[in-house]
């Protein structure tokens, strides 16, 4: 039974003694009796609700406990990995990395936020930065070594997203146009497909079918730290995926093939025969290509945007966006894209008025051989 009694060993000092829920017998040391009689209350609700942690699991260092967190976390790309290390390594144990656990409170963490907002990191690496410290915290929960996670009441720095840049069909043409000849299928195949770059990147000449025009998704390049692109998996299992091509395309890519063939079958390739990489390609010709023609900003992710905004504006639908994009779910098209649709709707409310008018006009609606009269034609003559 838990009890409280004077400290056998220091004077003035008050000692709490109760049994774990391993049956294993435990002390703490007060200098006030009634800060004694709080923590005895608080330790036998907790055993009672089965919330009771082994305060000495709450000892670990962060950086010892974000360790093993990681290391837990199975099935993730290399370049994910990579990314959240650097998080980690950069971002986190820095401040956190030599602290207790159970010793961080929510105030350090408001305050680390603020200090890497005063550091002008942007509101989207604060915010993975956080994502990864709170995975931590949760698991700690979940393990038993404290009793519930720091990350309370937490605000982040709001992320305002930067307008999405789509290009009219005339823009892609003259952008086309505008890059090295080696690179112009690259820039009609992003905007004519909605490809992501690493995917474009990581596209063999087996993935192009020329006869029933489509092409086949299921690998990317993508960057490992600070390393080369490597080739790797793609993002979801639904970002494997044959999506189809109109013809110019289609003839685009049969001559770029034969023009600029490369190593390991690569479609699109730098100069030397290997593989594209994301830094060179854009400082070295997708800047000066923008620069002499749409002008900035545009960066090569804005071609998978102008891609939806050319589907939506020829009426195709959010799941079938969806599907050639790779996404899950629709959600993501209407997140990102919802607003594109006004048009997309005043467009649908045109047609259905022109079916109408169709409809009613038809001569061939006849009722004993006369053609019918439309309803506003019929309250006319009753009106006189």
């Amino acid at each position: 039974m838990a009890h409280i009694r004077r400290h056998p060993n220091a004077k003035g000092r008050w000692q709490v003694r109760y049994v774990d829920p391993g049956g294993r017998e435990r002390a703490k040391n007060f200098s006030r009796k009634s800060d004694a009689e709080k923590f005895l209350h608080t330790v036998e609700t907790d055993k009672l609700r089965g919330q009771w942690v082994d305060p000495r699991l709450g000892r670990t260092k962060f950086a010892d406990w974000a360790a093993e967190v990681e290391a837990g976390r199975l099935n993730r790309r290399a370049s994910t990995k990579a990314r959240d290390d650097t998080y980690l390594r950069s971002l986190i144990l820095p401040t956190f990395g030599n602290h207790e656990i159970a010793a961080i409170q929510p105030s350090e963490i408001r305050q680390w936020i603020s200090e890497l907002e005063q550091r002008s990191y942007a509101p989207a690496t604060i915010a993975k930065a956080y994502q990864i410290l709170s995975r931590c915290f949760r698991v700690a929960v979940t393990d038993g070594l404290i009793p519930r996670t720091p990350c309370r009441e937490i605000k982040l720095p709001k992320n305002e997203q930067e307008e999405k840049r789509f290009l009219s069909p005339t823009e892609v043409e003259d952008l086309a146009d505008s890059i090295e000849e080696r690179y112009r299928a690259v820039v009609l195949t992003g905007a004519y497909t909605g490809l992501r770059f690493g995917e474009m990147a990581a596209l063999r000449f087996d993935d192009l079918d020329t006869l029933r025009r489509t092409l086949r998704v299921d690998e990317q390049l993508s960057r490992q730290g600070s390393s080369e692109m490597v080739v790797g998996p793609l993002k979801s299992k639904k970002a494997y995926r044959a999506i189809g091509l109109p013809g110019f395309l289609v003839e685009e890519l049969t001559a770029h093939i034969r023009r600029f063939p490369a190593e390991d079958d690569w479609i699109f390739s730098h100069s030397a025969g290997g593989h594209l990489d994301y830094a060179r390609f854009r400082r070295r010709y997708w800047h000066p290509a923008v620069e002499a023609s749409v002008g900035q900003p545009c960066t090569p992710h804005d071609l998978r945007h102008t891609h939806v905004a050319m589907l939506i504006a020829d009426g195709q639908s959010p799941r079938y966006i969806a599907d050639r994009l790779g996404h899950a779910s629709t959600r993501t098209v209407l997140d990102v894209y919802g607003h594109l649709y006004d048009d997309a709707d005043d467009a649908a409310m045109e047609g259905l008025e022109r079916l109408r008018v169709e409809a009613a006009t038809d001569t061939r609606r006849t009722v004993g051989g006369q053609p019918l009269i439309s309803i506003d034609q019929g309250r006319s003559k009753k009106g006189t």
